[in-house]
């Protein structure tokens, strides 16, 4: 498991991730750190995209903002 903190001007997240070995493959510990902490980074960025996609929604934008995937260049 991994933990990630970001703070900054009004807005503090936390960020978790995980990683689990498949019974199936073999027992690497860094690849699972290395997983876990990828995805700790990923989501303080995922809970900042939800925020700004509720902002533009609450401030008279667009009830079909997708700022999720015009971030990643994919289709809306």
């Amino acid at each position: 498991m991994a933990r990630i903190s970001v703070d900054g001007e009004g807005i503090s997240l936390t960020g978790h991730g995980t990683a689990r070995c498949n019974p199936e493959n073999d027992d690497v510990p860094e690849i699972g750190d290395e997983l876990a902490a990828g995805r700790a980074l990923h989501d303080p960025g995922d809970q900042l995209l939800g925020a700004a996609e509720r902002d533009i929604k609450g401030g008279g934008g667009s009830p079909r903002a997708r700022t999720h995937a015009a971030a990643w260049g994919w289709p809306a």
